[in-house]
């Protein structure tokens, strides 16, 4: 059962454990961000968090615990102005006594809601819906220590018939010896209470006194303590003289104490004495020249004797008061009683008794390890309060799961997620999915949340993977409870598999992923291409990738994987159309050759050759158009025309080439022949055949040789 808070134990929680708790209830509430301030008094507040809103997006919240009085306007008010300096959306004040009327008043209508206004009552509420709890042990403690310290105040008030020289504060002693212990032995204020306290008093006397043969006189007072401890000269110390002062204005003193006992190691008399002996021998006079004007009695608080209750176990404790000196007296519980401590401490919250213990005693700790019939149990107690600084207690596995067949027989657990303090159950029943919390230190147990069941989560993918996908016949194949609160269901057919994320309350559809199989991938693209050949199927991460062909084209094809999405990403002529069309391009050209070689690069590119003419063609890849053609004449009929040429024009019966060359990347060739008569030079375009410049030379003649030099230079 969870602990409930009720409003007493909010107002009694230091106000540094209500902040951490609150931070806890942040975390439930689903805030993203939250943090203590380090100083709470220097900024005003004590939180700082982030909430992110649906509607307005991130909102920054500043909290505020006001501890003792009921919170009024005054603190409403400047909470707002450090809300502005903040530069917060909304501001909570915390107050677990309450609020008064005009705060309330003024939250409401002046800040409308950006301040809101939180008491013992609300708070309380709030907690407990949250299932947040109170640390058992802490309000235990507090609740003692309330009672300890009414007892505390039992100290009885005595009366003395004399004044205190030294003030004496038996809550001062107190806190002084509970320091000592929480060093020393690492137990906690709280732990320590104070049962008796004896003060020890011994009597001391003031004098005030003359000395008038002196130069020019002399007078001061004196205290006389002991028989060896005397201060005539109390003007000269100025504590001393101080404490006097006030000394002698009163009377008598009272005391808080148990009990008192006075050490009186001195009579007036002798103290007279001793003091005018004394002061004669330190002025060099008679001590008849020494006059005692008043004597006054005192009391010294010498040393204080506590008895003190330390958890489980007590102590004492002796403060010498003069000079502060504290000495502790305390010893460890039996091992036997710590042992039995911890036993109970089990009974208590799990019911069963420990067994097969491992005791260790380290310093001030005892560590008892052991095991009950359902858990492995871990305590560490001080040894001197048989406090339990340390509990821990982990469920066997073998209990969790007899815990879970127990609650449901016929149950099939489907995964257990184990946390430190916690376990998730899955559990699948006949009817719903149970999620399961199973507390691991104490074994109490309570439903989280009831999820449908992967049927229900499986019928609920197939009609829209079904609706909207070329799936058909799916059946659940596995399925798998994700986050506790989502069911994945994996639907399977001969066409392909998808896997659906559902949320378990509802059944909604939250995300899908399609995978069709190969078989339907060709399916599918069999009906967008009839009459068309699957050539090969190859499977990409997210897609399909298919070559089909028909008598005149290839493509290729490019399908999701979840058939939804076909398109055609390439497509081209087949070779031998290619070369068809080129053979029927060059014909009509009058070109008689044959290809030499046709390759598909970004377009058909065609090489051809003949007697008369060679080059190349490309042509587009989609419809074999001639997209660019390079033809030139080959360099036989250029040579085979010039001849004719020459023949014609000049006569010449029998020519000869004697030189022939050819520009492919200048479009042209140069060639030299020799007839019976001249030499002729010509530049002739190799892709028209047309002469661009001609030139003869005469063999005979002054200027032939000449001429010839300048010709073979310009047709190089």
């Amino acid at each position: 059962m969870l602990m409930a808070w009720i409003v007493e134990d909010i107002t009694i929680v230091p106000q540094e454990y209500l902040a951490s708790v609150l931070l806890e209830l942040l975390k439930r509430m689903g805030f993203r961000e939250y943090e203590k301030v380090s100083n709470p008094k220097q900024w005003g507040i004590d939180i700082i968090a982030f909430r992110d809103d649906p509607i307005s997006g991130t909102e920054k919240y500043v909290i505020k615990i006001k501890s003792g009085a009921l919170a009024d306007s005054r603190d409403v008010n400047v909470f707002a102005g450090i809300m502005e300096r903040f530069k917060a959306d909304r501001g909570i004040i915390i107050s677990p006594v309450g609020f008064t009327k005009d705060a309330k008043v003024l939250a409401t209508k002046e800040y409308r809601g950006r301040i809101v206004l939180w008491d013992g009552v609300k708070l309380v509420e709030i907690l407990n819906n949250y299932g947040i709890e109170p640390d058992r042990e802490l309000i235990k403690e507090i609740r003692s220590k309330n009672v300890k310290e009414e007892k505390k105040e039992a100290l009885t008030t005595v009366a003395l018939d004399a004044p205190l020289l030294f003030e004496f504060s038996p809550d001062k002693v107190f806190k002084d010896v509970v320091s000592k212990i929480k060093a020393e032995y690492r137990i906690e204020e709280r732990e320590v209470s104070l049962k008796h306290l004896m003060l020890q008093l011994k009597t001391a006397y003031i004098f005030s006194w003359s000395a008038e043969e002196t130069d020019n006189g002399i007078k001061d007072k004196a205290i006389v303590f002991t028989k060896d401890e005397i201060v005539p000269f109390v003007s000269r110390d100025e504590k001393l003289k101080n404490a006097v002062s006030r000394a002698l204005l009163n009377d008598s003193s009272v005391v808080k104490v148990s009990e008192k006992n006075v050490k009186v190691e001195i009579s007036p008399s002798e103290a007279v004495l001793l003091l005018k002996s004394r002061i004669a021998e330190e002025l060099q006079i008679p001590q008849s020249a020494i006059i005692i004007h008043e004597k006054k009695k005192v009391y010294i608080p010498e040393t204080a004797f506590l008895e003190l209750e330390i958890g489980r176990s007590s102590g004492r404790a002796e403060v010498n008061l003069r000079d502060r000196e504290i000495k502790i007296h305390l010893e460890p519980l039996p091992e036997e009683t710590l042992i039995e401590i911890a036993k109970k401490e089990c009974i208590k919250t799990m019911g069963e008794e420990i067994e097969n213990m491992d005791v260790r005693i380290i310093r001030d700790r005892i560590t008892v390890k052991g095991e009950t019939s359902r858990f492995m149990v871990e305590i560490v107690l001080n040894i001197y309060t048989g406090k339990i600084l340390k509990k821990e207690s982990l469920l066997k596995e073998e209990a969790l799961k007899k815990l879970i067949h127990t609650l449901y027989p016929s149950g099939q657990v489907v995964y257990i997620e184990k946390g430190k303090r916690h376990a998730i159950v899955d559990i699948l029943t006949k009817d719903c999915i149970i999620i399961l919390e199973v507390n691991l230190t104490n074994g109490e147990y309570k439903i989280v949340r009831e999820l449908i069941t992967p049927k229900k989560a499986a019928e609920e993918g197939k009609k829209i993977i079904e609706g909207n996908f070329p799936l058909k016949d799916l059946e659940m194949e596995e399925f798998a409870i994700v986050d506790h609160k989502y069911i994945e269901v994996t639907l399977k057919s001969r066409d392909g598999k998808a896997k659906v994320k559902v949320d378990g309350i509802n059944g909604d559809i939250l995300d899908y992923f399609v995978d069709i199989s190969e078989d339907k991938a060709r399916e599918l693209i069999g009906k967008r291409y009839p009459e068309w050949s699957i050539k090969s199927l190859t499977v990409e991460k997210d897609s399909f990738l298919a070559e089909i062909e028909n008598e005149q084209y290839v493509a290729k094809i490019r399908l999701s994987k979840d058939g939804k999405l076909i398109e055609e990403i390439d497509r081209y002529i087949k070779k031998n159309i290619a070369e068809k069309l080129a053979k029927e391009h060059l014909e009509r050209k009058g070109i008689q050759a044959t290809i030499k070689s046709l390759i598909l690069n970004q377009d058909w590119e065609v090489e051809f050759l003949g007697e008369e003419r060679i080059g190349t063609l490309t042509l587009n890849r989609r419809d074999g158009k001639v997209k660019k053609e390079e033809i030139w004449f080959t360099e036989l009929a250029i040579e085979k025309m010039y001849h004719e040429h020459v023949k014609q024009k000049f006569g010449e019966q029998k020519v000869k080439t004697e030189r022939l060359t050819h520009y492919k990347d200048k479009g042209y060739v140069t060639i030299k022949l020799s007839g019976e008569n001249a030499l002729y030079y010509a530049k002739i375009n190799s892709k028209t055949g047309d002469i661009m410049e001609e030139d003869m030379v005469s063999l005979k003649g002054l200027m032939a040789k000449i001429k010839k030099l300048q010709m073979e230079s310009k047709y190089k």
